[in-house]
């Protein structure tokens, strides 16, 4: 199973270390567009930096793993949801936000409800 789907309280402490924010802020700003959309002829702001290797619970200390700019991309939000949820069943209605959170894109909870 995935580091992002086994063990949340470590991916957390990983996505909120100084090393992994200054990694993103530093590649997001030498790769300001989505660099999947470019490869298909679009220009799209990126917002989100994809490990190309999956971070796993054996490898996501190695920061020749975890933040080696040749392991990252930079991707938009569409491209991320793709990578990470395409084959999900949430609806056209629904997404899952960076922390894997279930979001209405009407900005109402689940069944509607406001949140």
């Amino acid at each position: 199973m995935s580091f992002y789907k086994q063990n949340r309280k470590e991916q957390n402490r990983f996505y909120d270390s100084k090393k992994w924010k200054r990694c993103r802020e530093v590649y997001l700003s030498e790769h300001p567009l989505c660099e999947r959309c470019l490869k298909a002829g679009r220009a799209s702001t990126a917002e989100h930096v994809h490990h190309k290797i999956e971070l796993t619970e054996e490898n996501y200390k190695d920061p020749m793993i975890a933040l080696n700019p040749e392991h990252l991309e930079a991707l938009c939000f569409d491209c991320h949801q793709k990578e990470h949820h395409e084959g999900d069943e949430v609806g056209k209605d629904y997404y899952f936000d960076a922390n894997g959170n279930l979001c209405s894109v009407l900005g109402l909870g689940i069944g509607g409800q406001k949140p």
